[in-house]
């Protein structure tokens, strides 16, 4: 009889020390999501954007701990959040589209974690290894476009390289074409009557752009000019200049104007790669819904949310393959800056 009581005492210390282990487990996750950085993304265009703070009374971290599955609970209590607010957070998240209830709540946005972006960025390489290998044979052809700007009265192509090849033929000019050509997407997600996408990304290296993806900053200069900043350091430039004058002002002055015949030949350029992009893309369908399923997206959001933030590893990666190969040079602070007129 005494065996027995002790086996069941030692049963139940065994489960005292999982639960508790568990707990503490969940606790140092919590303090690590409210200790972090996170970066809010968002993919849009005109007044289609959040109608709420996104950061009030930490609801993206709510989102970024559901996602890790963490314990509502727990980060009810980490929160300090009484029952009333956990059901009041709970329900407004869900009317904005930004939260649902399939079995356990799950976010609709996309969110990453630092270990989960490395492995996004693993998995791109396949697919990046393709784009840029077909960038590097269209080079001739794009480079004989460029000699028809006006930029090329003063510069040479190897100077803009890096802006064109990345941002002109994979990024800025030609997201809509694989919005709407490879995914097919009329439409954006729409939250709250409004079309967007929105990511959540923890960003170990801020204020460096999170995974070091490059993409577009634009700030207006007057009424017929912006200052677009294309490049993975943009909030380090962008602090800078709202500090310092003369660092705006030099960046300013030295920045190459694109006028309106010049974008219109990058658009055409963006068009002349799109069909050997959503090509590349269109083949490799099968591997990424391998990602899509393995990586857990599948269980939080649709294809295309998940693949049009993915899409941005992907040509970040396709990027540095091109300056590891020489092809372009990416700027040493991380940043090419241009005037665009409007």
């Amino acid at each position: 009889m005494i065996k027995e009581i002790s086996k069941i005492i030692t049963f139940l210390i065994g489960l005292v020390l999982i639960y508790s282990c568990s707990e503490y487990k969940v606790s140092i996750e919590l303090d690590k999501i409210f200790s972090n950085y996170y970066g809010h993304k968002m993919i849009s265009s005109g007044d289609n954007f959040p109608d709420f703070n996104t950061r009030r009374d930490s609801l993206d971290l709510f989102l970024v701990a559901l996602h890790e599955r963490l314990d509502i609970k727990s980060f009810q209590k980490k929160a300090a959040w009484s029952d009333k607010n956990l059901y009041d957070n709970v329900e407004f998240l869900k009317s904005k589209n930004w939260l649902k209830n399939d079995n356990e709540y799950t976010p609709t946005i996309f969110i990453t974690s630092n270990e989960q972006g490395e492995g996004l960025f693993e998995f791109s390489l396949p697919i990046a290894i393709k784009i840029a290998n077909a960038l590097e044979r269209e080079i001739p052809v794009i480079k004989k476009m460029f000699q028809k700007t006006d930029l090329s009265i003063s510069y040479t192509f190897e100077s803009w390289a890096f802006f064109i090849l990345s941002d002109v033929l994979l990024d800025n000019w030609q997201i809509n074409n694989v919005e709407r050509e490879f995914l097919q997407a009329e439409f954006r997600p729409e939250r709250h009557h409004k079309n967007y996408y929105y990511g959540i990304m923890e960003n170990v290296h801020y204020p460096k752009e999170q995974f070091g993806i490059y993409g577009n900053q634009y700030t207006s200069i007057n009424d017929s000019l912006s200052l677009n900043i294309y490049g993975n350091n943009r909030n380090v430039a962008m602090k800078r200049m709202k500090k310092d004058k003369s660092f705006r002002d030099s960046i300013i002055n030295n920045a190459a104007k694109i006028n309106t015949k010049d974008n219109r030949i990058f658009e055409q350029m963006a068009t002349h790669f799109k069909p050997v992009l959503i090509n590349i893309l269109s083949n490799e369908i099968n591997y990424m819904n391998q990602i899509y399923e393995v990586s857990g997206y599948i269980d939080e959001i649709s294809f295309e949310e998940f693949f049009i933030w993915w899409y941005h590893f992907i040509y970040t990666k396709a990027t540095d393959i091109l300056a590891e190969n020489r092809v372009l040079t990416i700027p040493k602070e991380g940043n090419f800056y241009s005037l665009i007129e409007r």
